[in-house]
């Protein structure tokens, strides 16, 4: 084996010779597993910063032979030791990483002060510091690795095979348990909507989380792990427990960091498992409510959660141990970031690290994964921050959460691109790109749209919709859905005999006042009196034209010539209804009309006069034209035409009120559009109608709308 060093470049004869500061005391260098291409790895463990470094062969045979303290001694020995080939350069490039992360020893004012200045760089101004903490941020509470030391040997029997035996025992028997009071299982959960209940659901999640955390600490204390702290994280204010086991990256067995990671979650599966058994046997109360908690949602939640590796939960340390590939998310991004400019641009630079195909497609789909998911959550967090906060706050945090979180990253890419623009050259994958790029553009800047679609009906021009203005009986049906109806016909009859009873009483009640009045008349009475008499028989007479007016209403009469398009049902003799009660829908035929409802950010692209186009869902109407009759000076405050909305399967986003209106979740405005033909359906048909309006580009339409949505959002 030769013992010669390649440089990598010639030294000159009278330079000094670099001479390495030592290693920290503080560092441990520990055994690491064996990597993916078998060779072995190391440790490196800085327990003043609690942080771990991966060494490889190369990097380890250097740091035994720091002593040496010269590049070239150190690059010589190794060679002439090892079947490495070692250049001065890998050993600079190792003496760079250990400075940069401080694992050098420094004396001296001018160390003191440069490691000051590194301080005061790495610390965050206030403005930073509040960005990134509002959101998230830890709580540490308790430092627990003494008493879990203490603890061990008495909680050690749950790491046994016959726990694991006995636990899915009580699991299958507590399944079998629950399946024969299904129906009571499932009804359970309404408990929890009493305050009592909410509390005993809150306590329930509480116990569930300190043992997943406790499963965590436990497993890791097992395996000779230092459990540094616990407390609690909060995510947009929601708190979370946490345990801090990074000591576990000190294990070379992979096997030992799976179980840790996978502790929590198991931890909460066994007390799922117990909590099934127990409430088949629990009485009616809140350890009831709360064992069925147990037993369901909490376990639920956290497999959800726990298990996706997108963010830094349980599932991302799983996957990161199990594929072996530590600081799993920066290399995948790094990876995904590379495969992004090679597809666009082909710049040809290396992979960021070697890989088997496969492993670096796996990284690559993550990176995509993550980005794709990431920037959902981001986008629900911001509008959870909008609504969370008072106005003013809840805007400020919600561009800032949107600028941050979402514009920001992709934008730094876009400046690598730039920054790289004299690497790049023209070829296939680069042409393409700009061609695209350039027609994206012109899609998004050219006004090359000139319609206007909007949720639609075609309908009469007159019509009006049947309510029964008192409660009755109904009597008689006396129309049927279709039926053309002349003005005044009667449509129904209904009776009230609590209206009969008032009509008799006031009847006699007047016959009462007109004899007195006649007997006051014929006798010598004073005249105040007599006027009072007089007044109240003309009170009682206004009663009574009050009381026949509404018996007059029982019998439901057609206010014009028309068609009953609809007649509600079911409606028989002898059924009682209420007042406001819906009864059917009069329409004239002779007059159509199309009701339309276009958004605020298209309003000023439509005119009076503007031509239209109705087309219906159902295909049983051909397409109807038409001219704009009436656009609405204001918006639309309650959606008069259901079946446009949402709710009734429409394309009207809208929601009920407490007076069960439907209110649209978006400025509307209603335009009326006159058919050119006279010809209207027999009921309602609902559709689209698309107008021909000014051409506006998609760049314009999306400025529009976000203007109108800043000053709509932005009003107090």
């Amino acid at each position: 084996m030769s013992g010669e060093v390649p440089d990598a470049a010639p030294a000159s004869v009278d330079a000094p010779p670099v001479r390495f500061a030592p290693l920290r005391e503080e560092l441990t260098l520990l055994a690491g597993p064996a990597l993916a291409d078998g060779s072995p790895s190391w440790t490196l463990h800085d327990q003043v910063a609690g942080r771990f470094y991966r060494l490889g062969w190369l990097e380890f045979e250097i740091l035994r032979r720091w002593h040496l303290e010269v590049p070239q001694a150190i690059a010589t020995d190794v060679a002439s030791n090892t079947t490495l080939r070692v250049t001065v350069d890998d050993v600079m490039a190792v003496s760079q990483f250990l400075a940069l992360n401080n694992l050098l020893q420094r004396h001296g004012p001018q160390a003191v002060s440069t490691l000051m200045r590194q301080a005061e760089m790495r610390k965050p101004g206030f403005w930073q510091w509040l960005l990134k903490n509002y959101l998230f941020f830890r709580v540490p509470l308790v430092k627990p690795d003494r008493f879990l030391t203490q603890a061990l040997p008495y909680v050690s029997w749950i790491f046994t095979r016959g726990f694991l035996l006995v636990t899915l025992a009580a699991a299958l028997l507590g399944i079998y348990l629950v399946t024969r009071q299904w129906d009571q299982f499932r009804t359970t959960f309404v408990s929890f909507l009493s305050p009592s209940g909410l509390i005993t659901g809150a306590v329930g999640l509480a116990v569930a989380k300190v043992v997943h955390e406790l499963g965590h600490a436990l497993t890791a204390k097992r395996y000779g792990c230092r459990v540094q702290t616990m407390g609690i994280a909060f995510m947009v204010m929601y708190p979370l427990l946490y345990t801090d086991v990074s000591d576990a990256w000190r294990l070379p067995n992979r096997r030992q960091r799976l179980a840790i990671g996978v502790a929590g979650m198991g931890a909460e599966l066994t007390l799922a498992a117990y909590a099934t058994l127990a409430w088949s046997f629990l009485p009616e109360g809140p350890v009831k409510a709360a064992a069925f908690l147990l037993a369901t949602t909490s376990w639920i939640m956290t497999v959800l959660v726990n298990t996706s590796p997108f963010m830094r939960f349980d599932g991302y340390f799983l996957l990161s141990d199990l594929l072996d590939v530590p600081n799993l998310h920066d290399r995948a991004f790094a990876l995904g970031r590379w495969w992004v400019r090679e597809r666009l641009f082909h710049l040809g630079e290396p992979v960021p690290e070697e890989l088997p195909v496969k492993r670096r497609n796996l990284l690559i789909a993550l990176a995509f994964a993550t980005w794709i998911y990431r920037f959902t959550l981001f986008v629900g967090i911001a509008a959870l921050v909008y609504h969370l906060f008072f106005k003013v706050l809840g805007i400020i945090l919600f561009l800032v959460e949107v600028w941050w979180f979402i514009l920001r990253p992709p934008l730094n890419e876009v400046r690598e691109w730039i920054r790289r623009r004299g690497t790049m050259t023209w070829n296939r994958r680069s042409a393409t790109t700009a061609a695209v790029a350039l027609g994206l553009l012109a899609l998004a800047v050219i006004p090359w749209r000139s319609t206007v679609t909007a949720p639609a009906v075609l309908r009469a021009a007159q019509e009006t919709e049947i309510f029964l203005d008192q409660p009755g009986r109904m009597d008689a049906v006396l129309v049927k859905a279709g039926q053309s109806v002349a003005a005044g016909q009667v449509l129904f009859r209904l009776s009230s005999p609590d209206l009969d009873y008032k009509l008799a009483s006031q009847r006699q009640k007047i016959q009462t006042l007109q004899w007195e009045s006649a007997y006051r008349g014929s006798a010598a009475v004073d005249p105040k009196r007599q006027r009072i008499a007089a007044q109240e028989l003309e009170t009682a007479q206004a009663e009574l034209r009050g009381l026949e007016a509404e018996k007059a209403k029982l019998t439901v009469t057609a206010p014009f010539a028309g068609i009953m398009a609809e007649v509600a049902e079911p409606l028989s003799p002898g059924e009682w209804l209420p007042a406001k009660e819906r009864l059917g829908l009069l329409l004239d035929p002779a007059h159509p009309m199309i009701e339309a409802y276009v958004r605020e950010a298209d309003l000023h692209r439509v005119a009076l006069g503007d031509r239209g186009r109705f087309r219906p869902d159902q295909t049983v109407t051909s397409a109807v034209d038409g001219r704009i009759q009436d656009i609405d000076d204001t918006s639309t405050r309650v959606l008069s035409r259901r079946y446009l909305a949402s709710t009734y399967g429409g394309d009207i986003a809208a929601r009920e009120d407490s007076q069960h209106q439907l209110v649209p979740e978006e400025s509307l405005y209603r335009v009326l559009i006159a058919p050119a033909k006279d010809t209207a359906p027999a009921s309602l048909e609902r559709g689209r109608v698309t107008l021909e309006g000014v051409r506006e580009s998609l760049l314009g339409s999306l400025w529009r709308r976000t203007v109108a949505i800043l000053l709509r959002e932005g009003s107090f």
